[in-house]
């Protein structure tokens, strides 16, 4: 699973770093962003790239005791996009499961949540604005790529704790699933 994560972590690094230097474009969706102005479906995708950061922060908070350095990791996936992340998975030890009694109601809220988000970014946002916006907007390009690497890395990191990792791909579903079973 380390070398699966480790190259898919470098893969996106480089085309993130190859995209910023050689095709970068702005059209000033970040700042669209945080003044409530821009297509519901691009806030959806950004609300839901927060969502990531604290499904692995409650994973990892049941599976593995952490060190300072550790919830650096974990709370940079908030700034600098999720996929930040999935370092402490790579670094980290196998897990082993211990339910926490308040990870079923973050799981729940993150699922209601989720839920929630992805339903109105899909029933008032225009798919031909965000892909305008991602051919032409290095932040939402590089957004979406985050997404997409997310939540396809989901599962490899629920597969050491749970049977039921391939959940992991639903994206209502919470990457903390497997608390429940």
């Amino acid at each position: 699973m380390k070398k699966t994560l480790i190259s898919l972590y470098l893969i996106f690094c480089l085309y993130t770093l190859f995209h910023l230097i050689f095709n970068f474009k702005n059209q000033g969706v970040l700042e669209s962003i945080f003044l409530l102005e821009v297509d519901p479906l691009v806030l959806a995708v950004f609300n839901l790239l927060g969502l990531f950061p604290l499904a692995f922060l409650t994973l990892a908070l049941s599976t593995n005791k952490l060190k300072t350095s550790d919830f650096a990791l974990l709370f940079s996936g908030f700034m600098l996009g999720g996929f930040v992340s999935t370092i402490y998975f790579i670094r980290a030890s196998k897990p082993t499961f211990k339910p926490i009694k308040w990870n079923q109601v973050i799981f729940i809220l993150g699922t209601i949540i989720t839920a929630i988000t992805i339903l109105s970014g899909l029933t008032f946002g225009s798919i031909t604005t965000y892909i305008e916006l991602f051919k032409n907007d290095t932040f939402i390009h590089i957004m979406t790529l985050d997404f997409i690497f997310m939540a396809l890395i989901s599962p490899l990191l629920l597969k050491p704790i749970s049977k039921y990792y391939v959940l992991g791909l639903m994206p209502k579903k919470h990457p903390g699933i497997p608390e429940c079973f």
